[in-house]
């Protein structure tokens, strides 16, 4: 006559402990206890971390937007490294190997510059610049926006 709503059962302690012989077959709930070490806490290898979104969404974004002067695009355990040729505004292409960190938001992107007409001093100084430019302090700035600075800044460097 009076329908009482079901309870759920209380845990099994075997299953908590990794020895329940039941199986499905068990009364009690299987729950994984809370804060379970084999679930990979650890949150800077997380697959599905916020960063990993994040890192892996713009680098699509710079290979849609790059996608003709893209010459390769490698994933790697620990980074990932796009090797592109920018177009500049004076009909040059600077050829560039971006290094994204696998904690890119959090870890900033470091760049290298191969062209083989630019001197080391122009190619150090450069790649410094774009290290240690302040906006990089101020607020996250996407891949493109990074590399957009890099094109309209590149004539300051070179005079």
């Amino acid at each position: 006559m009076y329908n009482t709503p079901k309870r759920f059962p209380p845990v099994c302690r075997f299953y908590s402990q990794g020895t329940c012989r039941a199986g499905q077959n068990c009364n009690f709930a299987h729950v994984l206890p809370f804060g379970d070490k084999a679930n990979g806490n650890s949150s800077d290898k997380d697959p599905y971390s916020i960063q990993k979104a994040i890192r892996d969404l713009e680098v699509e974004q710079v290979e849609k937007k790059y996608k003709a002067n893209i010459k390769k695009t490698t994933n790697y355990q620990n980074h990932t490294s796009i090797e592109l040729a920018l177009p500049l505004e004076s009909d040059k292409q600077i050829e560039v190997h971006l290094v994204i960190p696998y904690n890119y938001p959090d870890l900033q992107c470091t760049l290298q510059i191969y062209n083989l007409d630019l001197m080391p001093e122009i190619q150090s100084k450069i790649q410094t610049a774009f290290e240690d430019d302040e906006w990089h302090q101020m607020k996250h700035k996407t891949l493109i926006q990074q590399l957009d600075w890099l094109i309209t800044h590149f004539n300051k460097f070179i005079s």
